[in-house]
């Protein structure tokens, strides 16, 4: 009996994350038809990308709004209902004809699909304690982060031989079979926070940003990001304007970056289980900043080098989204939905920040600006790590 409710443990770990995954892909397969939705309904490139920042933006303010209240609410019934909206809007905009009525589902949408990460992440966090909790955030980690590098290339195979309904449609019957597939396997007991009791959101904030260890965390996972998007943002033009490399063979220099994420987060489930999440975090913070000053001084000498650079750093990017996600799980107990809603908007907030400052290289010498970040990065690190050593004492 014991056996098979671990089974069906992992099977749930693994739907979750696989509905993460498809959260994601919904973001990230859009970006190579941007042209052929331009052309499709005849408006500006503009109108366009407005679809996508306000999928970003809407994404964003959905984890505050949602972290108010998911920790009192039936989970499974959430996480239905956001694979019914996303159903929903996504067939709609298969068949829109307006572009109106196609920006207007791409955003409904957006809500759907943002509901999904948090109360995913939740109910992981809820299944699992102690050492399954890091490993069981390392696998739901890896997923996110393979979405990103999947996403554009099955978007642009689907987009050219059957178009944006294509795509549409293809996300459409992914939500029927993830709502089929969670419907059934999800335990009903196990999606309600019983302990949860009844906060106003003021309440429920003051509590959360009260504890030193988990605000500390989240202003660092800002940072983190910041410049992560940063460094993402800026890549290309370095790559094409520097080292003259075409832009065909651009997207697929991302990938070494991808994979290198993945790895640091496979990394991090081993890791987890020989050594304390406090040491982990420690590592960390030490090895983030010097390898962003590295990228600054080293990103214009070698592109062997600079893919060196991006390899290692990635490898840290991959280990820090899960190891970040299971301390603040540790840490909110009550307030936990809240707190993870909280770090979600952080993360968003953050890589849009990063997304503006990459474009500071035509002020500030290139060089300069990461140094600085990273020194930036730096010092909130030493006053992390300050705190922490107190605490310990």
């Amino acid at each position: 009996m014991k056996e098979k409710r671990i089974q069906n443990k992992v099977l749930v770990l693994y739907l979750l994350s696989i509905g993460t995954f498809f959260a994601s892909l919904n973001q990230n397969i859009y970006s190579p038809v941007i042209p052929l939705i331009r052309d499709s309904f005849g408006v500006s490139v503009n109108w366009v990308n407005f679809t996508v920042s306000s999928f970003i933006f809407i994404t964003a303010v959905m984890q505050i709004i949602l972290g108010t209240f998911i920790d009192s609410k039936n989970q499974k019934r959430l996480l239905m209902a956001s694979l019914i909206i996303t159903s929903i809007s996504t067939l709609v905009c298969a068949f829109s004809t307006q572009f109106l009525v196609f920006m207007i589902f791409r955003m409904a949408q957006a809500i759907g699909t943002a509901m999904i990460p948090l109360v995913a992440v939740n109910m992981i966090a809820q299944l699992f304690e102690g050492e399954e909790r890091g490993n069981a955030m390392g696998t739901y980690q890896i997923l996110l982060t393979l979405a990103p590098a999947v996403a554009p290339i099955l978007g642009g195979v689907l987009g050219q031989y059957y178009g944006y309904m294509g795509i549409f449609l293809s996300l459409f019957f992914l939500s029927i079979m993830l709502l089929i597939l969670l419907g059934y396997f999800l335990p009903e007991e196990q999606t309600k926070n019983s302990s949860a009791k009844s906060y106003h959101i003021k309440e429920k904030y003051v509590s959360v940003f009260s504890n030193p260890t988990g605000t500390g965390t989240m202003i660092l996972g800002f940072f983190m990001f910041l410049i992560y998007f940063a460094v993402l943002v800026y890549l290309p033009v370095l790559l094409n304007d520097y080292y003259r490399v075409s832009l065909q063979v651009i997207g697929m220099l991302y990938l070494p970056l991808t994979l290198s994420m993945i790895l640091g987060s496979l990394l991090f489930k081993r890791m987890q289980k020989k050594m304390s999440l406090q040491s982990l975090f420690i590592a960390v913070l030490i090895c983030m900043p010097v390898q962003v000053m590295l990228f600054g001084i080293l990103h214009e000498q070698t592109i062997i080098g600079l893919s060196i650079v991006l390899f290692v750093y990635g490898l840290t990017v991959g280990f820090s989204p899960p190891l970040l996600v299971t301390l603040i799980s540790n840490e909110y107990q009550e307030h936990r939905g809240t707190a993870l809603g909280l770090f979600n908007f952080v993360r968003y907030f953050g890589m849009a920040l990063g997304a503006m400052i990459a474009g500071l290289y035509k002020v500030i010498p290139v060089s300069s600006l990461f140094i600085l970040l990273g020194a930036l990065l730096g010092l909130i690190v030493a006053f992390q790590y300050r705190f922490m050593k107190k605490n310990r004492c």
